[in-house]
């Protein structure tokens, strides 16, 4: 039984007291976003409108400066503005910013696909900015490999959404991971009455309008790193090109030389693998792609010092421009077949 707490104070607050107090409460916000950015990763901190709903509920004297620290501060450190992106184009490709993860939305004319769903903790904000986007159905949801940084919020998105197909890498038996998150994707997949496809190179997915995915990888089971399991495939759309790599490193890159040529390869826009990693996104493997951009999923001030400056200065040689989530946001591009349309959510400093 719950014991009845004594009220020992009941007078009200002083203004200066009410000041206290707020300054306390914004003090630990920003030392959470802080910490938040520091990590390159998303905790679980309140909204702006959480945030305002408490000061409101309070009702402090003396605090309405409170309404415009609380507009400036970045609270989630992650790119999902809920609003519907316009950019020209029957087809649309979202490089959403995760944080220190992977996420990419397709809209082709005819269905949408989702690659991976980020970090744990994100699927509420994932869920928001699908809808944002009109998404009511993934008609493929691929799932590049089972680390948390990419399969984290999955679950929570096979959940939400009706699901079409799900599209998982052969992974290696010694390989699988034994983690929770992977098991409640595992559950929610299965809960749903899902099967899972696994990727076979060669495979093709007509997503209507003349766009196609092509799933070019994995070429073999990968026993030494999970990374290079990684589902690799490319997006066609008229004369623009989009390539997939989830986080598959110089080994699964020099299988991928070796099977395809350059012309199968090509595209305007390389994710690159594994946020940039050096141990990825090798000089022969950038060449045969020879893309006009690429992309750089990766949290701020991340701890693996992603994307690493021996790639960044490759493509600077090369003259493939770089565009990084931890700079400029969530990167939306829209395509109609012959040219590219670049929303970016914010500048890079």
């Amino acid at each position: 039984m719950a014991r009845k707490r004594k009220k020992y104070y009941t007078a009200p607050f002083t203004a200066k007291q009410a000041l206290g107090v707020s300054a306390a409460l914004l003090g630990i916000l920003f030392v959470l976003t802080l910490l938040n950015e520091a990590m390159g990763t998303h905790l679980p901190l309140p909204s702006v409108a959480q945030m305002q709903a408490v000061f409101d509920k309070m009702d402090l004297p003396g605090v309405e400066w409170v309404d415009e620290i609380l507009a400036q501060s970045p609270t989630s450190g992650g790119g999902l503005a809920a609003a519907p992106t316009q950019v020209e184009g029957d087809l649309k490709v979202h490089y959403i910013d995760v944080g220190q993860g992977d996420c990419q939305l397709i809209q082709a004319p005819e269905q949408n696909i989702l690659i991976d769903a980020g970090d744990q903790g994100l699927g509420d904000e994932i869920i928001e900015y699908l809808e944002a986007q009109g998404v009511e159905r993934i008609d493929l949801l691929i799932a590049t490999h089972p680390h948390a940084d990419h399969i984290g919020s999955m679950a929570e998105v096979v959940d939400h959404f009706e699901i079409g197909e799900v599209l998982f890498a052969q992974t290696p038996n010694s390989l699988l991971p034994t983690s929770k998150t992977y098991e409640r994707l595992l559950d929610s997949i299965s809960n749903k009455g899902l099967q899972i496809t696994k990727a076979q190179p060669g495979n093709r997915y007509d997503l209507g309008g003349g766009a196609v995915l092509d799933i070019l990888g994995p070429q073999r089971e990968y026993l030494e790193d999970l990374n290079d399991n990684s589902v690799v495939c490319r997006l066609i759309f008229g004369e623009t090109g989009f390539l997939f790599t989830g986080d598959a490193g110089e080994a699964a890159e020099e299988d991928l030389l070796n099977v395809y040529d350059s012309s199968d390869l090509q595209a305007d826009i390389l994710k690159l693998g594994h946020h940039g990693s050096s141990t990825a996104n090798t000089s022969s493997w950038l060449k045969a792609v020879n893309p006009k951009y690429a992309v750089a999923s990766c949290g701020k001030d991340n701890s693996y010092g992603h994307p690493h400056q021996e790639v960044v200065q490759r493509l600077e040689e090369m003259g493939i421009s770089l565009w990084r989530t931890d700079q400029t946001g969530t990167i939306v591009v829209g395509s109609d077949g012959a040219n590219l349309d670049v929303q970016m959510e914010r500048q890079a400093a």
